[in-house]
């Protein structure tokens, strides 16, 4: 009967909705038993038309298989930035992500876990990625505080042999369960072995509104500005998730 379920409602996701994309600072734990349906998205807003109107989007459904593992399967659409313009919407990767929380929360001073990931393509002759992070957690008082260390490597034929990194913070009170205002900070590093300027990273960052509501509904909504010449001028970005 469960499975059933799990059956009818991913369907539901991915036929019912359009495609939404993902910035989502992961926090390290894993709940076991715990099924969850997931759609994220991000929408750039620039006067460039390299970068105006560019795109991410995720649809996953999750599993936490104990009480340190939890894993995710999802599906990538996007369009990209080019030299003159961007791409056409296209259905890109199949990601399979996991989360293994590394120890009991409050054990330690700080919340750790650790986050891998497989991107594999759906076009032929494009190169798959393995990405990984260490993800950190630390509550004071109301605030929870959440850090992303982030390393990307392409794998396969014909990719590019540089490994990119990156970090994202989040901060987030916890005034209400439906409610909880926060902010979130995003840089991409690119290259490890090339230094770029601040200006050539992509630095951003913004509000965050993060709750709870009718007890299995968890949304994510929040605007980031772009604080550097690479990043685009605004991007709106949301993550809603279904538990059960």
């Amino acid at each position: 009967m469960k499975l059933r379920t799990v059956a009818v409602c991913v369907s539901a996701v991915f036929l019912s909705y359009p495609a939404l994309a993902e910035k989502l600072v992961f926090e390290p734990r894993a709940e076991e038993g715990r099924w969850e349906l997931e759609t994220t998205g991000q929408y750039d807003f620039d006067r460039s038309k390299t970068k105006n109107a560019v795109q991410e989007y995720h649809q996953a459904v999750g599993y936490g298989v104990n009480s340190f593992w939890h894993t995710e399967l999802e599906i990538e659409s996007e369009t990209e930035s080019t030299d003159d313009a961007i791409t056409h919407f296209r259905t890109t990767h199949l990601e399979w992500e996991n989360i293994f929380q590394l120890a009991p929360q409050g054990k330690y001073w700080v919340d750790p876990g650790l986050y891998l990931a497989y991107e594999a393509p759906l076009a032929h002759q494009e190169p798959g990625q393995v990405e990984a992070k260490l993800l950190l957690q630390k509550s004071i008082d109301k605030f929870t505080n959440t850090l992303n260390i982030s390393f990307n490597q392409e794998v396969g034929g014909g990719r590019d042999p540089h490994t990119d990194a990156g970090v994202s913070w989040s901060t987030k009170y916890r005034w209400r369960p439906y409610l909880q205002p926060g902010f979130e900070y995003w840089n991409d590093f690119s290259e490890m072995t090339h230094y770029l300027t601040y200006n050539e990273q992509s630095h951003q960052v913004g509000p965050v509104l993060y709750g709870r509501i009718f007890r299995h509904f968890n949304y994510n909504i929040g605007y980031l500005f772009g604080i550097s010449q690479a990043a685009p001028r605004g991007e709106l970005k949301w993550v809603l998730e279904y538990e059960f």
